[in-house]
C-alpha cells in the first residue's frame, strides 16, 4: 500500500514538473519576442506542408515556403473579399502583373474538378446537389 501511495506521489511530482517545463518554454517564446500573429503564421505554414504533403501538392508547398520567407508580426483577419474559388482565382491572376506562369496555374486550377465532401450524413456533390448518405 505504501509503495502504491509513493509510486502515485512520485508520478504526481513529475507530471507537474513536466506541465511546469512546458509553461516555461511557453515564456522562453514569449520572451524572444513571437508574436501571436507570428504564431498564427507558423501554424498555417505547418497545415499548408502537412496538407501538401499529404495530396502530393507541389503548390502548397510552395505557398508554405513564401509564407516561411515573409514571415511577419502583421495580424490578419477574417477575409473581407469573396472566398468563391472562381473570384479568388480572378484576383491571382489580377495579382499576376501578366506572368503567364501564374495566369497559367490559376486556369488549371480552374479546371479541375471538385471531389465533393461529406458532412453530417450529407454528400455535397461538386455540381452543387447534396445527397443524404446512408453510410
Amino acid at each position: 500500500m505504501k509503495k502504491s501511495v509513493m509510486m502515485i506521489g512520485l508520478s504526481s511530482a513529475l507530471l507537474l514538473g513536466g506541465m511546469n517545463l512546458a509553461v516555461a518554454g511557453d515564456k522562453k517564446e514569449e520572451a524572444k519576442g513571437i508574436s501571436p500573429a507570428a504564431i498564427e503564421q507558423l501554424n498555417m505554414i505547418n497545415k499548408l506542408v502537412a496538407l501538401g504533403d499529404a495530396r502530393h501538392d507541389p503548390l502548397l508547398l510552395i505557398a508554405a515556403a513564401k509564407l516561411q520567407k515573409e514571415m511577419s508580426d502583421e495580424a490578419v483577419g477574417a477575409p473581407n473579399k469573396s472566398v468563391a474559388t472562381d473570384d479568388v482565382l480572378a484576383r491571382a491572376k489580377s495579382l499576376a502583373n501578366g506572368r503567364k506562369d501564374i495566369a497559367g496555374l490559376a486556369d488549371d486550377v480552374a479546371a479541375e474538378k471538385s471531389k465533393g465532401y461529406y458532412s453530417n450524413g450529407y454528400y455535397h456533390s461538386s455540381n452543387g446537389y447534396t445527397y443524404r448518405s446512408n453510410w
